[in-house]
């Protein structure tokens, strides 16, 4: 019996991640290979590991864009897709851009947040640095956003009669 075989879109994939279809589809068989990615009933299916154990900057996009995240300039720091698409924030964590410089802001270093945060590599922190260094003006603004939805909110609960 022949197998079956399904055609993938590697051209749009290839344009999504910005590589070519031969380097595309190359890193698709090594994650397939790997068993970090297959196609299974018609779906394709990618682990969440895929993108933390990619061999290349193709092989992370391509593994971030099947995940249904929205890619960045930096390769360590995503978006969920959606609208509003959701925070930035370091790949695979739900650490965002923001709680980065939330202590980049108070004056920690990298090795004073990697101390804190064990869990992130110098790498994965230095790229959020510098996300946030480029967008500053938009991580700021939602840095602030979030702190008045928290003080409206604790002003709501002191004042609400026992």
């Amino acid at each position: 019996m022949a197998k079956k075989t399904i055609d993938l879109p590697f051209e749009s994939w290839a344009v999504a991640v910005g590589a070519t279809a031969a380097e595309t589809k190359a890193v698709w068989e090594d994650l397939r290979r790997r068993g970090l990615a297959a196609v299974s009933g018609g779906e394709v299916t990618v682990s969440p590991l895929a993108m933390r154990r990619a061999n290349s900057t193709v092989q992370r996009r391509l593994a971030g864009h099947l995940c249904g995240f929205l890619l960045t300039e930096n390769d360590f720091i995503v978006r969920r897709a959606g609208d509003p698409a959701g925070s930035p924030a370091i790949l695979n964590t739900r650490i965002t851009v923001g709680n980065i410089a939330h202590y980049f802001n108070e004056g920690w270093g990298v090795t004073d947040i990697q101390r804190d945060l064990p869990q992130l590599t110098r790498e994965e922190i230095e790229a959020a640095i510098q996300y946030y260094l480029n967008h500053r003006e938009e991580i700021d603004r939602d840095l602030r956003r979030s702190r008045e939805m928290y003080e409206a909110s604790a002003q709501a609960q002191e004042s609400v009669p026992a």
